[in-house]
């Protein structure tokens, strides 16, 4: 004869394996938002030429997306730009330039 599992005759056990379910979850939540976290590309500022030397992309081409909005950049100054080498090196992938 087969013992019956102990959480199939007790209510108490069953609540704590609701309970125990329940922080499981929370803890993978928190645990896959980590990941995420963890896996993004790292920000790279430069400035814009060097950038564009960098990523393979004409200057006037990496200008011009900086300024449409397109690439993540930063004015330095009133003539200069700052970019994040990671966004110019996605958007000419996405273009397969």
């Amino acid at each position: 004869m087969t013992a019956i599992p102990k959480a199939a005759h007790d209510p108490d056990a069953n609540l704590d394996l609701h309970a125990s379910i329940r922080e499981l979850k929370q803890a993978i939540t928190v645990l896959m938002a980590r990941v995420a976290q963890l896996e993004q590309t790292p920000e790279e500022w430069l400035p814009l030429k060097a950038a564009a030397h960098d990523a393979g992309v004409l200057y006037e081409t990496a200008r011009l997306w900086a300024k449409a909005g397109l690439i993540q950049a930063r004015r330095v100054g009133k003539r200069r730009w700052s970019v994040n080498v990671p966004t110019l090196k996605a958007r000419k992938r996405l273009l397969a330039l």
